[in-house]
């Protein structure tokens, strides 16, 4: 299902990953070891598209990954793989049961119906059913890492990858939790790839592997007595004290009482079974009326996000020596309602040859603010330093420039699991500081002095 061929990874210089092979079969439960910084993360990264090699290849189906269009590895990694990273990585403002379904929603993988639905499911299964609506700051830590688990399977993946997924719990309830995994993988049919330093958690595994030093190694586990958790309850005593021999009952003939304990038995079983299915069906009904109305304002938000909420570059100010100041206008064309924005994160890339290459950025002022409250017009300023060489000139001597804003669109400053996630992307022609105006004019006859930035539609 998935085989990985000499998959290679350096940072600054060094080696993290040495040319690792490893194949993958369907229902596989493969577990990796080795010493912190040993490469164990890095490789689990490259096998689950979220970084690329520097070299080697990884065939899904037989077919080079990252030789495939970034459409088709994104949907790779949202309907084919599952990831549980080393900590809970949950949205606090989001339910149990949002943070579910999350992944599903983004990825267009099902109707939100059928998405709450199956985490719902999920979560039951999880032994979190009377939790849906918790928060994670009102969670345990193994209550949140059930949630990541049940999140990681929503849209039902082919492989689930499990990064350290209990480095930060108790024994116990790591135990728990790998019971979890072991179980739910019997049951969905998943390949399970686990990265772990507890050896008595990898020897699980059908097949064990050793990181060292960036090389992966097959590895077989030494034989170590396994301690037995003691019983979570206290039975009495193993022998009791003897006691009088009863005297004797009276012989009763064989089948006496058996018509009226079958008729009893069986008023009792219509009546737990009508209990089930009427408390069934008026449960299913107010579910599915939840969702229908967490579906609508879903879709009310959205419009807003999307149609309320208008973004364009107002203007870029050459600072000098490459750096620069760029204000970026937001504005409510709505019905006047505020509209709220949370985390926006602001990227820069510079287009090298036929890729973009990111830029450093940086906050300045309102726009550094966690909550932004938008009635308006609001404009939001950053800094950026653009000082790339070999840039690609589509307009001769000008940077092609990218912006890409993500925010986080809610209709209040406290929202109680309605967001909506918006992105914009901005392109302008930028003039490098360190070139003169007249080298310009030389190739592009401007009616004037030439413009530091010219904007771009989106393309």
């Amino acid at each position: 299902m998935l085989s990985a061929r000499g998959l290679h990874k350096r940072y600054d210089g060094a080696d993290a990953v040495c040319g690792a092979s490893l194949d993958i079969e369907k229902g596989e439960f493969v577990s990796i070891v080795g010493r912190s910084g040993s490469g164990k993360s890095t490789l689990l990264a490259m096998l689950g598209a979220l970084t690329p090699p520097d070299a080697g290849e990884l065939l899904i189906d037989g077919a080079d990954l990252w030789r495939m269009a970034e459409r088709r590895i994104a949907d790779y990694r949202c309907r084919r793989i599952g990831f549980v990273f080393q900590f809970p990585s949950l949205l606090p403002n989001l339910t149990a049961l949002d943070n579910t379904a999350l992944p599903a929603l983004l990825g267009h993988a099902m109707p939100a119906e059928a998405a709450y639905v199956r985490a719902a499911d999920l979560l039951a299964r999880v032994g979190l059913g009377e939790r849906l609506l918790a928060y994670p700051g009102t969670m345990s830590g193994g209550e949140e890492r059930r949630t990541v688990i049940a999140r990681a399977l929503v849209n039902s993946p082919q492989l689930l990858f499990a990064d350290e997924p209990t480095s930060d719990l108790d024994q116990d309830t790591e135990t728990d939790v790998i019971d979890l995994l072991h179980e739910l993988q019997a049951s969905e049919g998943f390949g399970l790839v686990l990265v772990t330093h507890n050896l008595e958690l990898a020897r699980r595994a059908e097949r064990c592997y050793e990181m060292r030093d960036g090389v992966l190694a097959a590895f077989d586990l030494p034989t170590i007595a396994v301690a037995r958790r003691p019983p979570s309850r206290v039975f009495g005593p193993a022998v009791e004290p003897a006691a009088p021999a009863p005297s004797a009952p009276a012989p009763v003939p064989l089948g006496r009482d058996l018509w009226g304990g079958v008729q009893r038995v069986l008023v009792a079983a219509a009546m737990v079974l009508g209990l089930v299915l009427g408390g069934d069906f008026v449960l299913g009904r107010y579910q599915a009326a939840q969702l229908r109305e967490r579906s609508a304002r879903a879709a009310v938000l959205a419009e807003t996000a999307l149609d309320s909420l208008r973004g364009e570059v107002a203007s870029v100010t050459d600072l000098g020596d490459r750096h620069y100041e760029l204000a970026i206008d937001l504005r409510n064309v709505g019905d006047g309602r505020a509209i709220y924005v949370m985390a926006p994160d602001m990227r820069a890339y510079v287009q090298v040859a036929q890729e973009w290459r990111e830029v450093p950025i940086s906050a300045e002022g309102r726009a550094a603010a966690k909550v932004q409250k938008i009635v308006g017009l609001e404009t939001y300023r950053y800094r950026f330093r653009a000082q790339v060489t070999g840039y690609a000139q589509l307009l001769p001597n000008y940077m092609h420039v990218r912006f890409a804003d993500t925010m986080l669109v809610s209709p209040s400053d406290t929202p109680k699991g309605e967001v909506f996630e918006r992105r914009d992307n901005y392109y302008v022609y930028l003039k490098p500081s360190d070139i003169p105006d007249n080298v310009i004019l030389e190739r592009v006859h401007f009616p004037g002095k030439p413009p530091v930035w010219i904007p771009m539609p989106p393309h």
